[in-house]
């Protein structure tokens, strides 16, 4: 008897998944026809404004009253995303002629739940809305988002900041994030600078000179940020790299040298390649990758003898910079005959590599 309770529950249970996804199915699907309802109902809507001095007055308050539905303001979006592409001059004038309801809107939406508050920042990065203006009632409702633990305010609210190009306002939106306590993963940190649409040597030497001001992980961010957009900083990685900082800034400093080759720090990345150190083997295995920058014999020569380094990643990384050195078989001769199987193989296994690259690019 309670073997069949249990089978009738558990089909009751499986009757009641089927008919919830039944429903959610529907509504998903009316929905959608109700979003594609509305997107050509805004794209026939913004057309009738193109080629207008001012837009109708009829219209700025249609769009203020329907816009503070987040469904409206997806159509709505939707219904810009395919007129950009086709008309996008037509879209900036028109979107800079709504620059007072936007701001209206904005305003509306941060008196909303946090994901519907975060939205409009999406849109406002997305269609550069306020690109070169230093708005402070947007900055106060931006600012604000950056508080919030929920990382899609925090995200979009940088990305609205660096859509607007402001140099001055992005430094400090990554410090109120940095104060937060919040976690914001580095990677999207350094990803959503390299968007920044503003002047990027300004933004640059703004970043640097407040550096000591940020986190380690707030460091390391900027610093990627400022690898991946300008070879300017190579003395200053230098010195960056012979100060007292965290590991993690030093190896910030030593992946920009391997970038952009400074013949000055030579010595110093070879200093971390010659000494291995079993605590911070990071050091040379970072060096190791960056000393493909450096050509020479005396390169060649580390390189080679960390090839038998015991930490796989020092191997790794000394293999990866002296294929990249262009390297030819018969230079590995010595490694090859040498009683060290693993540094062999580390490098037979980098040709072998190199070979199936080439024989896929000829097929």
């Amino acid at each position: 008897m309670k073997i069949e309770i249990l089978v009738y529950s558990y089909l009751a249970v499986c009757l009641a998944m089927i008919g919830f996804n039944i429903v959610c199915i529907f509504l998903f699907s009316r929905n959608d026809r109700e979003t594609e309802h509305s997107r050509l109902y805004y794209i026939n809507l913004i057309k009738g404004q193109f080629g207008k001095e001012t837009l109708d007055e009829r219209h700025r308050l249609l769009i203020l009253k329907r816009l503070t539905k987040v469904r409206e303001l997806t159509a709505f979006d939707k219904a810009l995303e395919i007129l950009y592409n086709e008309f996008p001059d037509e879209i900036q004038a028109y979107l800079h002629k709504m620059e007072f309801e936007f701001v209206t809107l904005a305003n509306r939406y941060s008196r909303k739940d946090e994901l519907q508050m975060a939205y409009f920042p999406y849109v406002i990065a997305r269609y550069r809305l306020f690109y070169g203006e230093d708005l402070p009632q947007i900055n106060r409702i931006l600012v604000d988002l950056l508080e919030k633990p929920s990382i899609y305010c925090r995200e979009n609210a940088l990305n609205a900041f660096y859509s607007m190009g402001i140099s001055e306002n992005v430094a400090d939106a990554l410090k109120i994030v940095d104060d937060s306590g919040f976690y914001h993963n580095r990677k999207l940190l350094t990803d959503g600078l390299m968007t920044f649409t503003g002047d990027k040597n300004e933004l640059n030497e703004l970043l640097w000179s407040r550096l000591p001001s940020y986190s380690t992980n707030m460091q390391q961010a900027i610093l990627d940020y400022i690898r991946f957009s300008s070879g300017a900083f190579q003395e200053r990685m230098l010195g960056l790299l012979r100060e007292d900082h965290d590991c993690e800034i030093h190896y910030c400093a030593i992946r920009y040298l391997g970038r952009y080759p400074y013949q000055p720090a030579y010595e110093q990345l070879m200093h971390y390649a010659e000494h291995e150190d079993e605590m911070h083997w990071e050091y040379t295995s970072i060096a190791c990758f960056a000393l493909a920058s450096y050509p020479g014999e005396r390169t060649i020569a580390v390189l080679k003898k960390n090839l038998s380094s015991r930490n796989w990643y020092v191997r790794l990384n000394a293999s990866q910079s002296l294929e990249n050195l262009n390297l030819e078989y018969a230079d590995f001769i010595d490694i090859f005959e040498g009683n060290d199987r693993y540094a062999g193989e580390m490098i037979r296994y980098r040709f072998d590599r190199q070979k199936l690259s080439e024989r896929r690019a000829a097929t």
